[in-house]
């Protein structure tokens, strides 16, 4: 579910949440997550527009995840 307004133009499934200078994701397993540290927010944010809001299936994170539910 998303935090922020920025985070609902989210589309890719495994998406958690983001904080400052980080994405999470759905991790590997169940007990877990996997976290994207960037250098900073810019940064952070070009990701997230890139590949959590539009190109999602291009994401490595996505391909390794994906994986997991085939």
């Amino acid at each position: 579910m998303p935090r922020t307004y920025n985070e609902s133009t989210v589309v890719c499934p495994f998406f958690r949440a983001t904080a400052t200078s980080s994405i999470s994701c759905e991790g590997i397993t169940d007990d877990c997550t996997v976290k994207l540290q960037f250098c900073n927010g810019k940064k952070r944010d070009a990701h997230r527009k890139i590949y959590c809001e539009r190109n999602y299936k291009y994401c490595e994170i996505y391909r390794v995840l994906e994986k997991k539910y085939e």
